[in-house]
C-alpha cells in the first residue's frame, strides 16, 4: 500500500495540473498566447528560481558525488546511442529520423524531476537532482543541437561559438552558475530573499503543467503514428527499461538513485519542439512527441515509481 501510495503522490497532481490546462483552454478561459507566455514565464522565471533556491539551500559537500555526477554524464551519450538506433526504422528520412531520436534523447528533467523528487524524497530533500540539472540540462541542449545539425536537411552549419552561447543563455544554467557562485563565495541568502525565492520556485511546476495541458494539439497525427508510437515507447520504457537495471548494479541508491531514474522515466522536453523549429527539423513529430510522452507519461511513471517501491530501492 506504501508502494501504490508514493506512486499516487507522485503522479496524480501532474494528472489533475494537466488536465486543468486542457479544460481552461476548451473554455475559452486561457488562450494559446496566454498560455505560450506562462509557459515561457515558467521558463524563464519560476523554474529557474527553483533551481536557483534549491542549490542555495543544498549542501553541496554533502550531496556532491563524483561518481554519481561521472555515471549522469556518461547515461546521457548511452541514451543518445539508444535514441539513434531506436530511430533506424526511419533512416530514410532525414528530418524524421533526426525529430524521432531527439525526442527520446531530450527529456522534461526539470519539471517531472522536480515534481516526482519532491514527491519520493521531500521539499528541500532534493540536492542531487538538482546538482544533476546543473550538468544533465547544458549537457543535452548542447547534444541536441549537434544531434539536430547532423540530421538538417542541405548543407547547414551551426558553430561552436554560437551553441556554446545558446547553452549559457539557457535559464536554468544561469540559475544553476548563480547558485554554484553564492556556494563558493559563502554567500547566504537572508530568510527574506530566501522565502521570495522559494515562493517563486514552488509555482513553476504547476503552472508549467497548466500550460502544458493548454497548448497540447492533436492534429495531424495519423501521418506520424508510426514515429509516435515508436518515440513513446522508446522513451518511456525501453530506455529506463535498460538504464534503470544498471543502475541499480552500479549501487546508486536513495535520492542518487531518484535523481538518476527521473532521468530515464521522464517524457520529451517541451522545449524540443522551438529546437526543432529552429534548426529545420520535423517541427510536427516533435511537438506530437511532446504531447504524446508527456500523456503517456503520467502512466509510465506511476508503473515505474510503484515497481520500484515494491522493490525497496527508495
Amino acid at each position: 500500500m506504501n508502494s501504490f501510495m508514493t506512486a499516487l503522490n507522485a503522479v496524480f497532481p501532474m494528472f489533475c495540473m494537466l488536465c486543468l490546462g486542457v479544460l481552461l483552454r476548451r473554455t475559452g478561459f486561457l488562450d494559446k498566447d496566454t498560455l505560450e507566455k506562462m509557459n515561457r514565464l515558467c521558463f524563464r522565471v519560476f523554474l529557474a528560481c527553483n533551481i536557483f533556491y534549491n542549490i542555495c539551500k543544498t549542501d553541496i559537500t554533502e550531496v556532491f558525488d563524483a561518481w554519481l555526477f561521472s555515471f549522469a554524464v556518461v547515461s546521457q551519450f548511452l541514451v543518445l546511442a539508444l535514441a539513434l538506433i531506436f530511430s533506424l526504422p526511419f533512416r530514410s528520412e532525414k528530418k524524421r529520423r533526426g525529430a524521432l531520436a531527439h525526442g527520446i534523447f531530450h527529456t522534461n528533467y526539470v519539471i517531472f524531476g522536480t515534481l516526482i523528487g519532491t514527491a519520493i524524497c521531500g521539499e528541500g530533500n532534493i540536492g542531487s537532482l538538482v546538482l544533476l540539472v546543473a550538468v544533465i540540462v547544458p549537457l543535452q541542449n548542447i547534444l541536441s543541437v549537434v544531434l539536430l545539425e547532423r540530421f538538417r536537411e542541405g548543407e547547414h552549419t551551426s558553430s561552436l561559438r554560437k551553441t556554446c552561447l545558446s547553452v549559457l543563455k539557457n535559464p536554468y544554467v544561469i540559475a544553476a552558475l548563480c547558485g554554484f557562485l553564492l556556494q563558493l563565495l559563502g554567500i547566504r541568502l537572508p530568510d527574506l530573499l530566501s522565502g521570495i525565492f522559494r515562493d517563486l520556485g514552488r509555482c513553476g511546476s504547476p503552472v508549467a503543467l497548466i500550460a502544458m495541458g493548454g497548448l497540447f494539439n492533436f492534429s495531424s497525427i495519423k501521418d506520424n503514428l508510426r514515429p509516435i508510437i515508436n518515440g513513446v515507447l522508446s522513451r518511456l520504457l525501453l530506455v529506463p527499461a535498460l538504464l534503470i537495471p544498471l543502475t541499480v548494479c552500479l549501487g546508486f541508491r536513495g535520492s542518487a538513485f531518484v535523481a538518476l531514474m527521473c532521468i530515464f522515466i521522464a517524457p520529451c522536453a517541451t522545449t524540443s519542439f522551438n529546437l526543432a523549429s529552429q534548426m529545420d527539423s520535423d517541427a510536427d513529430l516533435a511537438s506530437q512527441l511532446v504531447v504524446f510522452t508527456s500523456v503517456c507519461s503520467l502512466f509510465t511513471i506511476f508503473l515505474w515509481i510503484y515497481g520500484l517501491s515494491l522493490l525497496g530501492l527508495f
